[in-house]
């Protein structure tokens, strides 16, 4: 038995504040509190972050953030979720959210709720629905507990005793051990906490901390030998010395997104016309831009299509922003980016791009158009399969996808009069455009 432990907030992001309390702080002690008693009664933990910061040691990425404590939740392969928070907006009172009702998430948010509301003798607020991206993410079940109001002083002055917070992680374990069938035994007072941690670092982002060095070896092992990753290290918590470090065999290969390009103009446009008829004709601005980048602009291409549905648009992102890169649609509906032209929509998704392979400034000339471009870790990303849990999340096997619909488009075969009557159809769709015909 597994469970991922997200102790909300952190870093760049405090959470609530109110009484003179921070809720990245109070969240942090409580699963700190938790994680023992959780080993204590048999049930391995994963903390998605163990001190001051954000998992991933995102800034100011919201997207980026959560996305790192869905990984840590999945790369664990955890059995179940349990994100800890406290509530603030004015109230009263502990609640337990789920994506849905009717599942094992509801399951466990039933069995952790009763204890909650007992140990702060606070009014139940029931188990409730929202749609959030980490119960939306993760494959297990997924509960978030919010316990109490930071900006409610009935209930801060317990938060701000460090013996309710003790409670409080009491609590969550006696309802998390219900949950999967055992009977909570309490720790003896002298049972010690782990004074050692190992952090699990994969391919240069934290994703889980362990008491066991044993535990945080096979996690790296597991993660880079099922090809998730390329390399990770277990790095000892008391004086940051990497205890552990395993590398990828050196013959898997990724796929670079800068380089020079030799798909042509005519393979994509066929390739993309034969699965939408109705396309836009966008591909000579990635050529154009790409060329000026640096980037290999097929494979962007490539991705476009993965993102828009080949240009159709099924998803939140709607034809009119011209965002063929998913730019800013982080999920809970939100559309993203828009842009004034096609030209430049393109421009925003290949400098999007640009930020994630290299730290370098963008070509003299060419104009900042992509809002997030210094929000992402620049030079993160040589490579397309860089991109999986980054440009989407969870992501796994997002930028193999791109590589594979670049390699479907390569396959396309131009004679003469195909490359006629492709440029004929688009002639067509130019015309019914501009003259209703």
């Amino acid at each position: 038995m597994k469970v991922c432990i997200d102790p909300g907030h952190g870093g760049y992001d405090p959470g609530g504040i109110g009484n003179g309390l921070k809720e990245k702080d109070l969240t942090l002690d409580v699963c700190l509190k938790l994680k023992p008693l959780l080993e204590f009664n048999g049930i391995s933990v994963i903390l998605t972050r163990d001190g001051d910061y954000a998992p991933g040691h995102y800034e100011n990425d919201q997207k980026g953030d959560l996305g790192a404590r869905v990984n840590s939740a999945e790369l664990g392969k955890a059995d179940l979720f349990v994100g800890v928070h406290i509530n603030a907006g004015g109230g009263t009172g502990v609640e337990v959210l789920v994506i849905s009702t009717g599942g094992r998430a509801e399951i466990a948010a039933n069995k952790v709720l009763p204890y909650l509301v007992q140990v702060g003798g606070w009014a139940n607020r029931g188990v409730k629905t929202q749609n959030v991206m980490v119960l939306r993410e993760t494959s297990m079940p997924a509960i978030l507990t919010e316990n109490g109001f930071i900006d409610t002083a009935t209930d801060a002055a317990k938060l701000k005793e460090p013996i309710f917070r003790q409670a409080l992680a009491i609590a969550h374990a006696k309802g998390i051990c219900d949950y999967f069938g055992i009977l909570y035994k309490e720790a003896s007072s002298t049972q010690p906490t782990p004074s050692v941690m190992y952090r699990v670092i994969l391919d240069g982002k934290q994703t889980m901390a362990l008491s066991s060095q044993e535990s945080a070896i096979t996690e790296v092992k597991k993660a880079v030998d099922s090809g998730q990753v390329s390399g990770g290290v277990v790095q000892r918590t008391t004086d940051n010395i990497n205890v552990f470090e395993y590398e990828a065999n050196s013959n898997v290969s990724k796929t670079p997104i800068m380089g020079e390009e030799t798909i042509t103009i005519e393979q994509c446009r066929q390739f993309l016309l034969k699965n939408n008829s109705n396309a836009p004709d966008i591909i000579p601005f990635y050529k154009k831009i790409g060329e000026n980048l640096g980037i290999r602009w097929g494979y962007a291409v490539a991705q476009m299509i993965r993102e828009t549905g080949y240009l159709r648009y099924t998803g939140v992102v709607k034809a009119d922003q011209n965002n063929f890169g998913g730019i800013g649609a982080v999920g809970n509906g939100i559309q993203g980016a828009s842009f004034s032209s096609q030209e430049e929509g393109v421009l925003a998704h290949l400098e999007h791009l640009f930020a994630y392979v290299t730290t370098q400034p963008l070509p003299a000339g060419v104009q900042k158009v992509d809002p997030r471009f210094d929000l992402v870790e620049r030079g993160s990303c040589p490579n397309w399969e860089d991109l999986n849990g980054r440009w989407a999340v969870p992501g796994n096997g997002y930028g193999q996808d791109v590589v594979r619909i670049y390699g479907e488009m390569a396959k396309e075969t131009i004679s003469d009069s195909e490359e006629t009557s492709i440029l004929r159809k688009i002639s067509q769709i130019i015309s019914n455009y501009f003259y209703g015909k």
